[in-house]
């Protein structure tokens, strides 16, 4: 009977065991809060910007174009009971245009690849006090946010909007006014989910020149459009999407007849979901629920669950309109676009 009771007791303690591995080996801070249900934030941040206008110097001469120039910045943030960050991730993407002295659009770039993705490439690492890239020195503000509440995140920025946090200069010197400000949007913007903190955030951005683009004539302004969606997924250990927030924001530069930006600088550009009944693509749409935050509400219900390769083979037609029936009970919409975006979240 002693013998039972020993082999009773070594048995209950391996599992005491195996259940402390599995707790410290689990969630953030070594907590048992893996299954712990998180909120999902998704913001924006829009601002205009022309780095160079016509007849100013530039590089030691007058320049004979203008750079008409839209920074959106976008970022993700997983969020606990407690409103604190689990998880964060940012990505920025620049849609610009040049207009020469007359008010004619001289470049023909029209989709353009985000500062995350060119990595190398943006170019900013040889002009760093300390040789980080761009996306090296956004990983390190990244990691930096998690565990931080909105104000503490708030509390970072300088008056300057460089960094003031002592820690967070070590990794990050560039300007995060803006990449804050988006941190800050994508808290207040964050809703629960049924996604857990064992879960893995991704995030994307795709960005184009809305064609037509229209140049200056004496009569008024040129203009284009800077069309922009972007997505976030939280997605489980078989790749299968355990939750997803999808948005979209259109913004408009303008100039005169002699290639200056007569765009506001200052002004509010809105997302599309954040619009809600503002948008007014309710009135066209065959749909009771038309508007296009119902509509992409509908899509993203549809493609909880999915993998990355399932949202890839929802059928749409030639235009880019879905032709599966249940998707259309709820969504008539343009879908193409989103499935890119969130593949390639997931696919991050």
């Amino acid at each position: 009977e002693e013998n039972k009771m020993k082999k009773r007791l070594a048995l209950l303690l391996a599992g005491v065991l195996a259940v402390s591995s599995l707790t410290a080996c689990g969630g953030a801070g070594g907590n048992n809060d893996a299954a712990a249900k998180v909120k999902l934030g998704l913001g924006a941040k829009v601002s205009f910007s022309e780095s160079y206008s016509v007849g100013e110097d530039h590089y030691g001469a007058p320049a004979e174009a203008t750079n008409a120039q839209t920074d959106i910045h976008v970022a993700a943030v997983t969020l606990d009971a407690e409103g604190k960050i689990l998880s964060c991730q940012i990505d920025a993407i620049q849609v610009k245009a040049t207009v020469d002295a007359t008010g004619a659009i001289t470049s023909e770039e029209t989709s353009f690849v985000s500062k995350a993705e060119k990595k190398e490439d943006y170019g900013m690492k040889g002009a760093s006090p300390i040789g980080k890239e761009w996306y090296e020195q956004v990983d390190a503000y990244e990691l930096w946010c998690v565990g931080k509440t909105v104000d503490e995140v708030k509390a970072g920025v300088g008056a300057d909007e460089y960094p003031a946090d002592d820690a967070l200069k070590t990794g990050c010197t560039i300007k995060i006014g803006d990449i804050t400000a988006a941190v800050v949007d994508a808290c207040g913007k964050a809703v629960d989910t049924d996604a857990t903190s064992a879960d893995t955030l991704g995030i994307s951005i795709i960005g184009v020149v809305n064609k037509p683009a229209n140049a200056a004539d004496n009569d008024g302004n040129g203009s284009f459009q800077a069309y922009v969606n972007f997505a976030t997924v939280a997605q489980n250990a078989e790749g299968k999407i355990s939750a997803v927030l999808i948005d979209s924001i259109q913004a408009n530069l303008t100039w005169g007849a002699d290639g200056v930006l007569t765009t506001d600088a200052a002004q509010d550009v809105r997302t599309k979901y954040t619009k809600q009944g503002d948008y007014g693509m309710a009135g066209a749409s065959s749909l009771e629920n038309g508007e296009w935050f119902q509509q992409i509400d509908a899509f993203k219900l549809t493609i909880l669950g999915m993998t990355a390769d399932e949202v890839a083979a929802i059928a749409v037609d030639g235009d880019g309109y879905p032709t599966d029936e249940t998707l259309r009970t709820g969504c008539t919409m343009k879908v193409a676009d989103y499935k890119t975006v969130v593949v390639k979240a997931l696919g991050k």
